[in-house]
């Protein structure tokens, strides 16, 4: 991960400690994913997730979201988002343990993200499409990919999709 410490209000030395405690950590995504961005939600000056409560039309700002996803055989099956945020985003956690911009890497990402777009498809469509898909590969990568019509179309890396 690399610093950037040019926003006013980031204090760098808790950036750091946010990098070093993360940086090169394995172990497994169910292990990790939540703690990791709950310490990470605070260097975004953003709020802590809410406690879930099984009631998706509560469940605005949680972990573990419950979405049905309709199959083509006409069966449902539940998935869980892992962060789910109503009118910004979804965000799906990895934690890949392969190495930086190989082809192994890759495809774990590419996989992420089709998951996260099959959830974020699986939403009611009262609540709309957020804008946000956010994949993360725990300790090492956050890629974004956005969409801003609401449609649901497809999302693009952001800011540049080159």
């Amino acid at each position: 991960m690399t610093t950037d410490t040019s926003h006013p209000d980031i204090d760098p030395a808790a950036l750091d400690a946010f990098i070093d405690k993360w940086e090169g950590v394995e172990g497994s995504e169910r292990a990790n994913y939540q703690l990791f961005l709950t310490q990470l939600c605070p260097l975004l000056e953003l709020p802590q997730p809410d406690p879930a409560t099984r009631d998706p039309q509560r469940d605005r700002y949680v972990f573990e979201r419950s979405v049905g996803i309709d199959n083509p055989d006409g069966s449902t099956t539940t998935g869980y988002i892992d962060l789910y945020r109503a009118g910004c985003f979804v965000l799906e956690a990895k934690q890949s343990g392969k190495a930086l911009d190989t082809q192994g890497w890759d495809k774990a990402m590419v996989k992420a993200y089709h998951q996260a777009d099959r959830y974020v498809r699986a939403l009611p469509a009262a609540e709309g499409r957020p804008p946000f898909i956010v994949v993360v590969d725990v300790g090492r990568s956050i890629e974004l990919y956005s969409e801003f019509t609401g449609t649901g179309g497809t999302y693009v890396p952001f800011p540049d999709p080159s």
